[in-house]
């Protein structure tokens, strides 16, 4: 019983002694260091799968160069559009849908298809930047002999999703916009816009821009020819084929005359950047 009666006395003893000496101390005036980091322009960035954000997306095969850029903001994906080989003559008006864009990672070891989309990131580092990226066609398709043109045929737009890898989808609103969905041909069609034929009245159809001064800095900004795109719904696994969608239409009036030939054309894309 002392043991333990003496432990106690000690250990109090020490406490009020520490106490003591913590009271007594004085503190030196603080001092100041400092720190400091750099920036300067990121490298070309990677091409990656349109993905909702905030997060690091999957990197994916890239375009062929050359892509568009300037001032650190670079067109990373741009798509070649299919309406497929088997569309049928037709006496009246007819819209043919286009067929899913094939994608590819691991240098082509793995494949999977998914809507046209386009993609834009942004490396610029200046928090004044705005960018903007435009199509037009630049004449009718025209069958491969030369004979044969689809004069008053158009591709049409007839959905748009948006992601970025910084934001959520509804944090774009009102700082990303693209195709406008303006035009009906009656008051019950669907919505839809236009890519301009050179020599058209409108000459330019927007298809992803940013709003905003440097809301895209440090980010990638989708827009995918699709409404309601969710990226878990195309993978090597649940698409593994090409399928036509509701997206992308050729429209091809009936004066067109459409012969058994296979027609094509080129698009030509076109990013601004200010300042």
């Amino acid at each position: 019983m002392k043991k333990k009666v003496l432990a106690s006395l000690l250990l109090s003893t020490f406490v009020l002694s520490v106490g003591a000496t913590s009271a007594s101390a004085t503190t030196a005036p603080p001092v100041k260091t400092t720190g400091d980091a750099g920036f300067v322009k990121g490298d070309k960035p990677e091409t990656t799968k349109p993905e909702e954000g905030p997060k690091d997306p999957t990197v994916v095969d890239p375009d062929p160069d050359p892509r568009p850029e300037y001032g650190g903001v670079y067109v990373t994906h741009l798509p070649n559009i299919s309406f497929g080989n088997d569309n049928k003559t037709s006496l009246n008006t007819t819209e043919y849908k286009a067929e899913w864009e094939k994608r590819t990672k691991n240098t082509g070891a793995e494949e999977f298809y998914m809507p046209h989309s386009v993609q834009v990131a942004d490396v610029s580092g200046n928090a004044a930047t705005t960018w903007k990226l435009t199509v037009n066609q630049d004449a009718p398709f025209e069958s491969a002999d030369k004979t044969a043109k689809l004069e008053n045929s158009r591709i049409r737009i007839y959905g748009n999703t948006f992601t970025s890898s910084a934001y959520s989808a509804t944090d774009l609103a009102g700082k990303i916009s693209g195709v406008s969905l303006d035009k009906k041909d009656t008051a019950t069609s669907a919505a839809h816009s236009v890519i301009p034929v050179v020599g058209d009245a409108e000459t330019e159809l927007k298809v992803l821009a940013d709003d905003e001064a440097g809301f895209t800095v440090n980010s990638y900004t989708n827009a995918v020819f699709d409404t309601g795109y969710l990226e878990e719904n195309y993978t090597a696994a649940t698409t593994p084929n090409a399928e036509k969608y509701e997206g992308i239409k050729l429209n091809v009036p009936a004066k067109d005359q459409s012969q058994v030939k296979v027609y094509t054309t080129n698009l030509t894309w076109t990013l601004t950047v200010e300042p």
